[in-house]
Order: C-alpha cells, then structure tokens, then sequence
C-alpha cells in the first residue's frame, strides 16, 4: 500500500490480530522525504507503543501482537513538501486497512 501525505498531514494504517501473531513489515518514505511514526496497538481497553521515531526515511522489522486487536503504524509528514509513504506487510493477520 501507498499513501501521500500533505504537510503536517497524518495517516494510520492498522492490520486486525490475536495475541502473539507475528506480521512482518517494510516501510519507505519516497525519495528526500522523512517521516514521524508511531507503531502501536490498541484493542479491547488496551494501548501498547512498540516504537517511535522522528525523521525518519524507512523502517523494517516484525510486530508480536501483545493482545487482540489493531496493531499498526501512524505517520506524519513534518516537512515543507508532499511525501509517498510505502508500506509492505506479511505474516499473520485478518485485516489490512487504513483508519481514517
């Protein structure tokens, strides 16, 4: 999946697991661009932060859903200039599919 982010614009992205399903991921700003991101899970009265960053062109690794429910990624695009956020995931999930 590919989405654009104006200035100062954010989008979230979540996949739908049960408790310790693994899903792979990649994800890459398009080219000069950088990011803020947030990956997380929520569900069932529960909130879990995996990871953070600032400026950030690309990230890869695995997420362990901690309990069931959405467990995915928040971006925002700080800079001066409209960037292309893709993301690449495998593994084990029910739902891919961006929160609005």
């Amino acid at each position: 999946m590919t989405i654009t982010l104006a200035p100062g614009e954010g989008a979230e992205i979540k996949l739908t697991m049960q408790e310790g399903e693994i899903a792979s991921f990649a994800w890459v700003v398009s080219e000069g661009g950088a990011v803020n991101y947030d990956t997380h899970g929520d569900g069932g009265g529960q909130n879990v932060s995996y990871e953070k960053g600032r400026a950030v062109s690309s990230d890869e690794g695995t997420i362990q859903a901690a309990f069931a429910g959405n467990h995915g990624w928040f971006w925002r695009n700080r800079g001066d200039a409209p960037v292309a956020v893709t993301l690449r995931t495998s593994g084990t999930y029910t739902a891919f599919e961006r929160k609005v």
